[in-house]
Parts: structure tokens; sequence; C-alpha cells
């Protein structure tokens, strides 16, 4: 009896669990729900906090007092890490930075947020002149947040009023045609009034009058040409000071004085994007503007073309085939035995040009490259050999003068593998923009084939797994060259007593010499890698490139001392790494290196936009 009943019990909860999975069943549209949701359990991904402006734009008048003005960055969400830093930079328009100039910011150039919601501030400060002069402005920008993302207000303006009274000139009464004060082309005072003006066309009759006026005018640029933008005819009293821009604001050239004894000024560009650009003229002479006129004109010119390798090209007509090349992703390839003209002009607004070129190498070939300066030049170059990674060789291979007097640079190598030799080239002393034309050099590669070293007989052979024995194999040793003529040196027996020491070399590397190992040091380095799709040459927060490997090395010792990949933003931050002497950053995918030598670093990895190959929609 007891036994049935148990079954009658049993039976009764069985029946009754059915009926329960059936409802379950029907009340989720015949969906079994699951006895544990993944999904439901799963924690929610925290949104970070945003950093931006509390205002797009700003003013102050030029001679407010005081003359500081204080902009207010906001800290808005919640904080999944503390703390959150943002970096901010000021971005030139029609005003310029620098105590002799229109503004100054102040501080460290980084706000650090502890706590959300908060806000950090940092001051503008106006420079007081009395020049009568237009509105200008400049940008305040927002960059490289961590912890945070950038908000929708990380761009703001900020605009300078003048306040200055115009000046008081009175016409006066002449014989013959009545005197020019204002031309035909004003009002082009701002950047946004600039006149539009196009290749070939002579402007003239133009005034700068009243004192303190500027001339704005613009031309269509195409990308790939090259301009000649002057200013000529000018009046006695007149004095033009050129400057160009970009179609994104931002300022690529300069000149005063383009020659002795003239006060024209005049630049060549190439432009690097389709779009207006923009000149902006303006007047150092003190004296009184009133009847003193000048002319202005754009004029496209042919590209340099490729002389025939029998005939050495002109001065500086090889550059414009090679630029841009002042990094390793960029060099440029060149040839043996042909004599190239460059100069060290930089492009694109940068303010040095580092010229980087490379040759194929192969093993038991020693290649040598030298530098000449042609009469009437001023340049003075510094040579480094770099691997195929772009990396320094151990010890570093570099020269500055090959001999005494000759400011020529000099270096040879005994290639040990197949691949690529970078050779970087860099003025000692940079020059001035609007002088960099002077600064030409030519430079030539020659390879020649080495005495085969002897090869070394082991004492006794190892004998491996395979019971083969294995021959060491000896290792190249790589000698740099002495100028001025280099001296074989014979390793065939090491007993033979060493010849004496060599006269000693001093390498210095560009553009700045890595720093001998010292005491260990904590360094933060952050590393943005994006693809610069807008060409502003600044990271948004939709051109990051996520999943980007990079590591950090003991430059001395060649030790992985960190390791990571970019977050969806395209960056990633290094704290506290604690290393001997310099870091090396590298960025494997890009075949991208950079040495950090101070406490923290900030490096932005630009990846410019390129063409799609054909075929590709």
């Amino acid at each position: 009896m007891q036994s049935t009943a148990n079954r009658l019990i049993r039976i009764s909860i069985g029946i009754a669990l059915f009926f329960v999975l059936v409802m379950i069943f029907s009340a989720h549209d015949g969906n079994i729900l699951p006895l544990f949701d993944s999904a439901a359990a799963a924690p929610l991904m925290q949104t970070p906090p945003e950093v931006q402006f509390t205002s797009a734009s700003y003013s102050r008048n030029e001679g407010t007092n005081p003359n500081t003005a204080t902009i207010t960055v906001q800290l808005a969400g919640t904080m999944a890490a503390s703390p959150a830093t943002v970096e901010y930079i000021g971005v030139a328009g029609t005003a310029t930075a620098g105590a002799t100039n229109d503004y100054t910011i102040g501080g460290t150039g980084v706000l650090t947020f502890t706590t959300s919601p908060s806000t950090q501030t940092f001051t503008v400060t106006i420079v007081q002149d009395t020049v009568y002069e237009p509105d200008e402005f400049f940008t305040l920008v927002l960059r490289n947040p961590v912890n945070a993302v950038l908000g929708g207000i990380n761009e703001a303006t900020f605009t300078i009023l003048n306040d200055d009274a115009a000046p008081t000139n009175t016409p006066t009464a002449t014989s013959g045609a009545p005197p020019i004060y204002v031309d035909a082309y004003e009002p082009n005072n701002t950047l946004q009034e600039a006149y539009t003006t196009s290749s070939g066309t002579k402007l003239c009759s133009i005034t700068l009058w009243p004192t303190g006026d500027l001339d704005y005018f613009r031309f269509v640029g195409k990308a790939g040409s090259y301009y000649i933008i002057s200013t000529t005819d000018l009046e006695p009293g007149i004095d033009t000071a050129l400057r160009v821009y970009n179609p994104q604001g931002t300022q690529i050239a300069s000149n005063d004085d383009y020659e002795v004894g003239s006060r024209r000024s005049q630049v060549t560009i190439t432009a690097n994007s389709d779009g207006y650009y923009y000149a902006r003229i303006e007047n150092r002479d003190p004296s009184d503007p009133a009847d003193k006129t000048y002319c202005f004109e754009v004029r496209e010119i042919a590209p340099p073309t490729p002389t025939p390798s029998h005939t050495p090209p002109p001065l500086g007509s090889d550059d414009a085939l090679c630029e841009f090349n002042s990094t390793i992703q960029y060099a440029c390839t060149i040839g043996l035995d042909r004599t190239y003209n460059f100069n060290f002009v930089p492009v694109f607004g940068s303010l040095q040009d580092t010229d980087i070129f490379r040759i194929w190498m192969k093993p038991g070939i020693e290649y040598t490259c030298e530098t000449t300066i042609p009469e009437g030049s001023l340049a003075d170059t510094n040579m480094i050999f770099l691997d195929q990674n772009g990396n320094d060789f151990q010890p570093n291979l570099g020269n500055d003068d090959k001999a005494l007097g000759d400011l020529g640079s000099k270096l040879s190598y005994l290639s040990n593998y197949t691949g690529w030799l970078h050779v970087e080239l860099g003025p000692v002393n940079v020059p001035p923009f609007e002088e960099a034309d002077q600064y030409t050099y030519q430079l030539i590669c020659t390879a020649t084939t080495a005495t085969a070293t002897p090869t070394a007989v082991p004492t006794s052979a190892f004998v491996g797994g395979g019971g083969v024995p294995s021959v060491p194999t000896a290792t190249p040793i790589v000698f740099p060259t002495f100028p001025p003529t280099p001296t074989p040196i014979d390793l065939s027996s090491f007993n033979t007593p060493l010849p004496p020491t060599p006269p000693l070399v001093q390498f210095q590397p560009l553009p700045t010499s890595t720093p001998l190992s010292g005491g260990a040091r904590t360094s933060t380095i952050n590393v943005t890698i994006y693809y610069d799709q807008n060409e502003n040459f600044m990271p948004e927060l939709t051109e990051g490139i996520m999943d980007t490997a990079v590591s950090l090395y003991a430059n001395s010792s060649g030790e992985l001392v960190a390791f990571g990949y970019t977050n969806e933003a395209g960056m990633i931050r290094f704290d506290s790494i604690s290393v001997v002497g310099a870091v090396r950053v590298v960025v494997p995918f890009l075949n991208y290196t950079q040495i950090v030598t101070g406490d923290s670093a900030n490096i932005l990895v630009r990846i410019a936009p390129q063409p799609l190959p054909v075929g590709i929609p």
C-alpha cells in the first residue's frame, strides 16, 4: 500500500509540473523561457562622460582691462574611471598666438576632472595694442580625451573685437588725378570678406589705407598644382608682409621682404587639396599710407619635369618629386649612381623639412651616400642611416661634416641583409621659411662589392638532434666609414694586433640624438591613430582606428616594456611606464617608430586619405 501511495504522489507531482511548464510555454508565445537569461544578466556597457565647452563662441574687446577671458570646460555623465583628462589648444585664424602677436593661452594645455559633473577652466589673454585693425578670430579645440569622450561643442570660436579708433587721414587737394585712399576691392578686411581673384589676374591700384588696413584675397587651388603668390609694383611707403592660408584656415607660408633692397613679398606653395586658398597682406611701413598703392598676383606654374639621367637636373628640381618625404612611411625611393638635387623647403605648413630616402640593398655590398653643397647654397647637411624598419643601427651611423670645412655629409654601410636602407637628411641649422629655398644640396648613393671576409673555421662542431654537425655562422660586422676615405679593415685573423684606434667620429642622428641610458624614470605616453578623412590634421571622434597594436620598447636594450591595442577612438594610454633612458614607440602595422625622451608624450599618428584603386567602387 505504501509503495502504491508513493507512486500516486510522484505521478501527481509530475502532472502538476507538466501543467506549469505548459502555462509558462503559452505565456511566452511558444518560446520556452530559459532558466538563465544570460543577456539579462550581462552588465550594461557604461557610456563614458562627455567633455565639452560651455559655449561655442567667445569674444573680448582688445583693450578691455583686464584683458583676459576665462574659458570653461564641463564634464557631464557617469565616470567609469578616474581621472578624466582632455587637451586644449588654440588654432590660428586671422589672429595668431604669441606675446607679440594677438593672444596667448595659459595653463599646461591639459584639464583634469576627478568627479562628474564638474568644470575646469583656463584663460586666454588678449595682447593689447593701439593699431586700428578689423576684428580677428582664432579657434579653441578640445582633443585627446582620456576616460571621456568629446561632446558636441568641442570647438569654439574666439573673436578679438577691435576698439581702436580709425586714423583721421584728411585728403588734400592735388593737381591732376585725385589721390587714391580706398581701393576698388574693399571691403576685404577679414578672411570672410576676402576678394576673389584667379590665377593669372594681376590686381593693381590697391591701397593699405587707413593705417592698419588688412587686405584679404582668395583663389581656387587645385590639388598638386604649384602657385606663386606675390605683391609687386610697391610705391614708396608700402612694405608688404604676406601670409597664405589653406582651405582649413591654417597658415602654410609667409614672407616679408622677398629680395634684398625690395619691400615686396612672394611665396611659392603646393596645393595639397582642392579649395579656396587665402592671402593676407599688411603694411609694415609706419608712414601715412594715403595715395600709396601696390599690385597683387597669383600665378599657377608647371611642376618641375624630370631631366634625362645623363644630364644633371637644375638645382632643387628633384625635391618636388619626393615631397612629402619627412617620415619613414613616405620615404622617397632613389636609385644608385645618380646625382639628385634637393632643398630644405618645408611643405604643408610644417616648420622644418627633413628628407628621408630609401635604397634597396643586398648582402655583401657596401653602400655609400654622400651630399655635396653647391656654390652659393647656405645648407649644412646632417645624415644618418636607418634600417629597413626605420630604426637606428647599433652603433648609430651618422655624419655631419665629412671633412674639416666641408659642410656635406658621407656615410657607408656594408649590408648584411636584403631590404631597404633609409637615408635621413636634415639641416644642421633650421632655415627661416622665407630663406629655405637657398638651402640646396646634391645627393648621390653608390654601391661597391665588398671584399669577402674569410670564413672562420670552428674548433669543434655541435651535433644537433638529427646527428648532423651544425657549424656556427659568423655574424657580419658592420664598420662605419670614417671620412674622408674608407680604410679597409682586415678581419682574417683575430690574433693579429689591432691597428691604432681610428679618429673619433661624432654621430648626430636627426632630428635629435637619442639620449644615453640613465637612471630609471616613469613615463606616461598617449598614442592616437586616426584616418584624417576631413584633412584638418586633427583627430576627430569618428576618425580613430580601433584595435591597432602599439608596443613600447626600452631604446637602449630593445626590451619590450608595454603592449596594447587602441580603443574605438583610436587611442591608447600607457601610464607609469618605468624604463631606463628613452622609450621607442612602435606601431608595427603602420611601420611607424618614434623615440620619446621626456616624462610624458602625446603622439598623433595621422593616416592621410588616399584615393581608392581603380575598380573599387
